[in-house]
């Protein structure tokens, strides 16, 4: 007896899936929008002078798909912002962790395309425990997020920033030379440890050290965030010993 091959399905993600339904559904609302359109004569497989109860199914049907529109519509609203709360630090509202890798893996597969470099800033506050520990988590809360407003008005629309978790922030800057990522690097580090947090009347200063690594062809997400922590480091040994000093 001659066997029927069967294939297996694949799965579909539900924002592929609700891309599929919502592309039939134009095309068949279309189609019975044309249809609607014409006369009977002109539909086929009806004769002229049919009566009205073919124009009435359609025009239940069309209204039948049209709200199943708006509910993937509705859908794919809800996916976005499911996928945008996946993606976002409730604290700052800056990328969390996994946004920013995300962003930086997109960045460096277009650099080993289109041989664009870039760079990463990392950075970490100074004393940010000692912060939590004299004025509460609260002070502590607020000051990251004046650490991120502040950052979000330093950078340019293409760049993406970072709460990669604790006290510790990153910024990519893609398509950007290395001497004018040092610059901005360095007006972000005055920007910041120039800034107080005013906490029930105490003035809380805030202090960064930061660190850059410039990515290109042949880098991966892993390498590029080394050298910027390692430089971060650096830099924040080199502070500490200038204050052991003075």
């Amino acid at each position: 007896m001659e066997r029927t091959a069967r294939i297996a399905p694949r799965p579909i993600s539900p924002k592929a899936n609700a891309f599929a339904l919502r592309s039939e559904l134009d095309t068949l609302l279309s189609r019975m929008s044309d249809m609607l359109a014409l006369d009977d004569s002109q539909i086929p497989g009806l004769e002229s002078g049919a009566d009205t109860e073919t124009e009435t199914a359609l025009r239940l049907a069309l209204i039948a798909m049209t709200e199943a529109e708006k509910r993937i519509e509705r859908q794919e609203r809800r996916i976005q912002e499911l996928e945008n709360l996946s993606n976002t630090d409730e604290l700052t509202g800056l990328l969390n962790r996994r946004g920013f890798m995300n962003n930086l893996r997109r960045a460096l597969v277009f650099a080993a395309r289109s041989h664009v470099s870039g760079s990463v800033i990392m950075i970490d506050l100074d004393r940010f425990k000692a912060v939590n520990d004299s004025y509460g988590h609260a002070a502590g809360d607020a000051l990251l997020q004046t650490v991120a407003e502040c950052l979000r008005h330093r950078v340019r629309e293409t760049d993406s920033i970072g709460r990669l978790g604790g006290d510790e922030f990153a910024i990519l800057m893609p398509g950007i030379s290395k001497e004018i990522a040092v610059q901005r690097m360095e007006g972000l580090h005055r920007a910041l440890n120039g800034r107080t947090l005013q906490w029930n009347g105490t003035p809380i200063p805030i202090g960064a050290s930061l660190g850059l690594a410039h990515y290109g062809e042949g880098d991966d997400e892993a390498s590029v965030l080394h050298r910027a922590d390692e430089a971060m480091y650096e830099s924040k040994l080199s502070r500490n010993g200038r204050r052991a000093a003075s």
